[in-house]
């Protein structure tokens, strides 16, 4: 046992210094050795198997055989994959479902405008149509106001004309019944384009004999015939 016992202690001396080493030697003076180191088969763990144990269990803190932390972890990927399966197609309705709010809500808006808009044409087609009818009521009254007034200027000018026509009648008479003859109607017209002259402006026309002429005094004035209807 001493052999056995000898070369092991010297060696855990060398390993842990100096008080390890004089315990050592007291032993191997012949001195009984502890009753842990008696039987061979269990004999304690040297420095470098202390180490080698303890690295391998910082390297592999995991128990569990490899197949188990395999099928550990690959139903965990399984799981987040599941997840991931999952929630994908929920945002994807999520977000389907938002697009369709939103494109419902921009047609309604649309829409809206739309009839709001062509109300407002309607309105104003009304008002322009209402518009053109009075403009149409308007021009009628008018023109049925010129046509009444050209009616009153041409009888007035026909009677004035008629009336003159008869004083003239009578005078020619009046010159028969004492034997003198009538100027005809061309030296009336002669005289007429060689003493009357004539002024045009844009509303009226006017007829006046220049100079001192003794037909003057004697040339009626159509007013005094529109005096009587």
């Amino acid at each position: 046992m001493l052999t056995i016992w000898r070369p092991r202690c010297m060696l855990y001396a060398q390993k842990l210094g100096p008080i390890s080493e004089l315990i050592c030697r007291h032993y191997t003076n012949g001195n009984t050795p502890p009753s842990f180191f008696g039987d061979s088969s269990k004999l304690p763990k040297t420095y470098d198997q202390i180490q080698q144990t303890s690295n391998s269990r910082i390297k592999a803190p995991s128990t569990l055989p490899d197949s188990a932390q395999d099928g550990s972890s690959g139903s965990e990927t399984k799981i987040v994959q599941a997840q991931n399966n999952s929630a994908g197609p929920r945002y994807t309705e999520f977000f389907r479902g938002l697009a369709y709010i939103a494109l419902t809500g921009t047609l309604i808006y649309i829409l809206a405008d739309q009839r709001k808009q062509l109300d407002r044409y309607k309105k104003q087609l009304a008002i322009t149509r209402k518009a053109q009818k009075e403009m149409i009521l308007q021009m009628q009254k008018y023109k049925k106001k010129i046509a009444a007034d050209i009616v009153k200027k041409t009888q007035r000018h026909t009677m004035t004309e008629g009336k003159m026509q008869m004083h003239i009648a009578l005078l020619r008479q009046q010159l028969k019944d004492h034997n003198v003859e009538p100027v005809t109607v061309d030296q009336a017209l002669d005289e007429f384009n060689d003493k009357v002259k004539m002024t045009t402006t844009k509303t009226s026309v006017t007829l006046w004999v220049p100079g001192e002429s003794s037909l003057k005094s004697l040339i009626p004035d159509p007013n005094e015939y529109a005096k009587r209807v």
